[in-house]
């Protein structure tokens, strides 16, 4: 019995997937496959400024998380600004491309992994969440959410339109890297396209733990519950 609830919550996870090449650079994912499939896809993007970071921190954690519960992640790295060898908008610009290569990529192989390419989410931390942001809205993947998590739009909130995807927005009120007026200009476009917006504000800084809770249940348990409602 013991051996066999250990199987039921086996993960597999696929390490160091090259998803695109540029250049000489191979960009690479990490792929989570669930023990029992619910068809429901995450890519996740991690944070750093666009400077740092990579894959595998708490965007593995995430999809660690998801992927026990039934969702097949994809925790992916995108080029950093001494990739590009640009300014910071460059690198933002870069990681946005990978972005999308990645979900090109995804589409294409989700099903191999026990996911359905049409049922396919996107989000990410800080620097990973812009540019999860930029992706859906701005280059308009056919994303069915995403999840933002402190993370901003930086003028280009207009981007949010009537029929885009809902959004999931944590932020903290005391974030002094990315503003929550950022997050709130996000939720008010939102609300003004008639989009679904849920915001979920903490009093603390930029990121916070995704265990730490916010009304009675954890960032995670929020994230997987605005997944189900909006992967239909």
């Amino acid at each position: 019995m013991v051996a066999l609830l250990s199987f039921l919550i086996a993960q597999h996870v696929d390490n160091d997937i090259v998803y695109t090449t540029i250049g000489t650079k191979q960009l690479k994912l990490d792929a989570y496959r669930p023990p029992i499939p619910n068809k429901k896809v995450f890519i996740a993007i991690h944070g750093g400024g666009f400077t740092g970071g990579s894959k595998g921190g708490n965007t593995g954690e995430l999809c660690r998380y998801l992927s026990k519960r039934g969702f097949t992640c994809f925790d992916i790295d995108y080029r950093l600004q001494k990739d590009v060898g640009g300014t910071k908008q460059d690198a933002t610009n870069a990681a946005v491309d990978d972005a999308v290569a990645a979900y090109n990529w995804v589409v294409k192989n989700a099903e191999n992994y026990g996911g359905d390419p049409r049922l396919i989410s996107i989000g990410g931390t800080s620097a990973g969440a812009i540019t999860a942001l930029y992706a859906a809205y701005s280059r308009k993947l056919p994303v069915k959410s995403v999840i933002d998590l402190w993370g901003g739009m930086y003028g280009k909130e207009n981007d949010i339109k009537t029929g885009s995807p809902p959004l999931l927005i944590v932020h903290g009120i005391n974030d002094k890297v990315v503003s929550i007026a950022l997050a709130r200009a996000m939720e008010n476009r939102a609300h003004a396209a008639n989009v679904s917006v849920r915001f979920l504000s903490h009093d603390g800084g930029h990121g916070i733990d995704l265990n730490s809770s916010i009304k009675k249940a954890t960032i995670l348990e929020h994230i997987e519950s605005f997944l189900h409602e909006t992967m239909k």
